[in-house]
């Protein structure tokens, strides 16, 4: 949905939480793991649902991050999810039979970068319930096409945003696990438009929806 507003409330939360994971990431921790330099990498594919629209997208993102403790992690989260929209009609002529022709198509791809930490509850057990929270930008990059009248268009739109997450994690190794996840999204992503006085104004399309997602967490020294 697109509306004209001044910045959400969400909008300083996300720079507020952005502010506080990077202090608390400076932080020494007294509780090192012996010493390790440990990271770890997460690529995770699932689905997301915004609220405000129909249907399930298609995502694949990645997480890359430091070991700060057994129990803390932290570091930047990436991803893309992607939504198509095509308008049909049947075919016209006798060759047409049942098929169908495209008019008209929308294709959508969300794009956030964000700044997060992960708080992992235990290590010592197989099962390892964890919590995280993100802040960053986000980006979505909107491309239409009408094939009836050949006009074409790309709009972009951006701002700050905020993911929380939670989930559970199956040791399916030392240094491997299986990650189980369901999301949130929140954000509202905002472009400059003229409006009909000749001014300009805010245009905002919201991105709030949950997801869920399923990866492979790797940690490396």
């Amino acid at each position: 949905m697109r509306s004209f507003h001044t910045p959400a409330p969400c909008v300083h939360l996300a720079l507020l939480l952005a502010s506080w994971m990077s202090l608390a990431v400076g932080v020494p921790v007294a509780h090192a793991q012996s010493g390790r330099n440990l990271w770890s990498i997460q690529l995770h594919g699932g689905s997301f649902a915004p609220i405000e629209a129909n249907g399930m997208s298609p995502m694949l993102g990645m997480r890359y991050c430091k070991h700060y403790s057994p129990f803390l992690q932290a570091g930047l989260l990436t991803a893309w999810t992607f939504n198509s929209r095509r308008l049909m009609a049947p075919a016209a002529g006798p060759e047409g039979g049942n098929s169908d022709v495209e008019l008209a198509r929308v294709d959508a791809r969300l794009v956030p970068v964000m700044a997060f930490m992960q708080v992992n509850f235990t290590e010592k057990f197989f099962l390892v319930p964890l919590l995280g929270i993100g802040a960053g930008y986000e980006w979505l990059l909107v491309d239409s096409k009408d094939h009836r009248t050949g006009s074409e268009s790309s709009t972009y739109y951006g701002s700050p945003a905020w993911e929380a997450y939670g989930g559970v994690a199956v040791r399916v190794s030392p240094g491997v696990r299986l990650n189980s996840e369901l999301f949130y999204n929140g954000g509202s992503l905002e472009r400059t438009v003229l409006d009909p006085t000749g001014g300009t104004g805010r245009e905002a399309v919201h991105v709030n929806g949950v997801g869920l997602r399923v990866g492979l967490d790797m940690v490396f020294e």
